[in-house]
């Protein structure tokens, strides 16, 4: 896939108008508590970063060279920059043999990712194997709406939206995709910014 250098500069620009009234308190939520050997998968920019205390060890992958340059400069202005450790790669490369070991992660952040992965059956499959029992799936993401009239309204734009947004899929039933592939839901918010939105933790069965 090829990224825009365009997108990679605008996109936290675009951004700010979810982040802060919408967005930013739910990162907080779902990150702030980590421990142990975390994945996070799409770093982009560097937006969760901040979240992140000294308790996590964290390995961000990021495939879009424009977007890990701006987290590289995020991850160096933090108190504890030495536990982040970003590569540019991305969840089906085949150098992440090399960086995640099976059941090595404590804990797997996607947030605004599983929208835009090409396979995304394969990656939580990869994050099935990559978790430790018991280790979270920890997502924050936009998904299709479970009414019928805005979930199609959602796929005829999808086409159109995947191209200016780098691959972005409106229409992605990421909660259903997520139960099929066999993690067991902690809890679950479902909530509206125009679309669907979803912010919700798993675990892998022990």
């Amino acid at each position: 896939m090829k990224f825009s250098k365009t997108f990679g500069a605008v996109y936290d620009y675009l951004m700010v108008f979810l982040e802060k009234p919408w967005l930013k308190v739910r990162r907080a939520r779902l990150l702030t508590g980590l421990s142990g050997k975390v994945l996070e998968v799409g770093v982009g920019t560097g937006t969760n970063l901040q979240y992140y205390n000294h308790e996590a060890q964290v390995t961000g992958i990021e495939p879009s060279p424009h977007m890990i340059k701006r987290a590289l400069k995020k991850r160096d202005l933090l108190l504890f920059p030495e536990r982040i450790n970003l590569h540019h790669t991305g969840c089906g490369y085949d150098d992440m043999a090399d960086l995640v070991a099976r059941e090595s992660l404590d804990a797997v952040v996607c947030t605004l990712v599983l929208c835009t992965i090409p396979e995304p059956e394969r990656a939580l499959c990869n994050f099935m194997e990559w978790l430790k029992p018991g280790g979270r799936l920890l997502v924050l993401e936009h998904i299709r709406s479970h009414n019928h009239s805005t979930g199609k309204i959602q796929d005829f734009l999808t086409p159109t939206w995947a191209k200016i947004a780098e691959g972005c899929q409106l229409n992605r039933p990421t909660d259903k995709m997520i139960l099929q592939a066999g993690f067991q839901l902690i809890r679950e918010d479902h909530f509206k910014i125009g679309i669907p939105f979803y912010e919700a933790e798993y675990r892998k069965p022990d």
